[in-house]
C-alpha cells in the first residue's frame, strides 16, 4: 500500500575480502576497504562520494554522458565542502546508453540475495535552466536492464517532484514529494528492500523528515533472465528527447553532493549529514 505525504569529503568505497583485488568494472568480490579520509568508516557504507579528489570519479563509478558539459565538478554551489558535480542534459544532444541522458551509473550488487539499501545525497534545482515541463526527467533510477523503464525512479513533471514505483512491468504508483524548490539544497535519504515480493519497502526522507512510505513489490523478478539486481543511477535522464523528439524545454541543468550507500546494517542515523 502507498502512503503519500554523504558526508566526507572525497570517496569511500568499502569491500569485504581480501586486500587489493578490486578491478575497473566494479567487481568488488575479493577486495577491501579504499578510503581517501582520516576517519575510520563502518563496514557497512558501502560507498561515498563528495568529488573532492583530484580525481572525484573513482573506477568503480562510470559516467554515461554524451558532452563535456554533461557531468561537470564545480565550485559553488556545494552542498559541504569545496565541490559538488553539475549535470547538464540539451534538447538535441546524441543518445548514449540507449537514451538521451547524463548520468553516474554505480554497480549492481554482487549478492542478489540480500538487496536491502540505504541511499543518500543531496540536491539541487537551480533558478534558471530548470524550467517547468509538461514531460518526466528521471533524477535518479534504480534499473534492472530488460529494456522496460526502472521499477524505481525519482523524477519531476509539470515543477513536482515524485517517486515512481513499478510493482510489474504494467502498473505503477507514486509517492508526491510536492513541488520542485529552486535554489536550496535538500537531503534525500532512501531506505530500500528491493524485493518483487510482498516483503519489499521503500521509506524516503527529506532533509530528515519522512515523506512517504511504500509496502510491496518494488522490484522485477530475477526469475526473469531478461533483468538484473537494481543499479542506482545519478543525474538527468530524459526519454522525450530521445530519437530527436522535443519538448517545451530545452536544457536541464541540477547539482548533487555528498552521496552515500549502505548495506542492510546501516541506519538512518548513519546516512544523514554530518554537522
Amino acid at each position: 500500500m502507498l502512503v503519500s505525504a554523504i558526508m566526507l569529503y572525497g570517496y569511500i568505497k568499502v569491500f569485504h575480502g581480501k586486500a587489493d583485488n578490486a578491478d575497473n568494472t566494479g567487481n568488488t568480490g575479493n577486495a577491501t576497504r579504499a578510503s581517501h579520509t582520516d576517519d575510520p568508516q563502518p563496514t557497512h557504507i558501502l560507498y561515498q562520494l563528495g568529488f573532492e579528489d583530484n580525481d572525484p570519479f573513482p573506477s568503480f563509478l562510470s559516467k554515461q554522458v554524451a558532452s563535456q558539459y554533461g557531468i561537470e565538478i564545480v565550485e559553488s554551489p556545494v552542498y559541504r565542502g569545496r565541490k559538488a558535480a553539475r549535470f547538464e542534459l540539451r534538447c538535441g544532444d546524441a543518445e548514449n546508453n540507449n537514451g538521451t541522458r547524463a548520468e553516474i551509473s554505480f554497480p549492481q550488487p554482487d549478492d542478489q540475495s540480500n538487496l536491502e539499501r540505504w541511499y543518500a545525497f543531496a540536491l539541487l534545482f537551480p533558478k534558471e535552466d530548470y524550467e517547468p515541463d509538461n514531460t518526466d526527467d528521471v533524477i535518479t533510477q534504480w534499473h534492472q536492464g530488460g529494456k522496460v523503464s526502472p521499477a524505481i525512479s525519482l523524477r519531476t513533471k509539470d515543477d513536482k517532484l515524485y517517486l515512481r514505483i513499478k510493482p510489474d512491468v504494467k502498473s505503477k504508483d507514486k509517492i508526491t514529494l510536492g513541488d520542485v524548490e529552486r535554489g536550496d539544497w535538500h537531503f534525500y535519504i532512501f531506505h530500500i528492500k528491493h524485493s518483487s515480493g510482498p516483503d519489499g519497502l521503500i521509506e524516503v526522507w527529506r532533509d530528515g523528515k519522512l515523506m512517504g512510505t511504500y509496502n510491496g513489490s518494488n522490484m522485477y523478478d530475477l526469475d526473469n533472465k531478461d533483468f538484473h539486481a537494481p543499479a542506482w543511477k545519478l543525474g538527468i535522464y530524459k526519454s522525450n528527447w530521445n530519437k530527436g523528439k522535443v519538448t517545451n524545454t530545452t536544457k536541464r541543468v541540477l547539482y548533487v553532493d555528498e552521496i552515500k550507500c549502505g548495506d542492510e546494517r546501516a541506519t538512518f542515523a548513519d546516512m544523514m549529514p554530518k554537522k
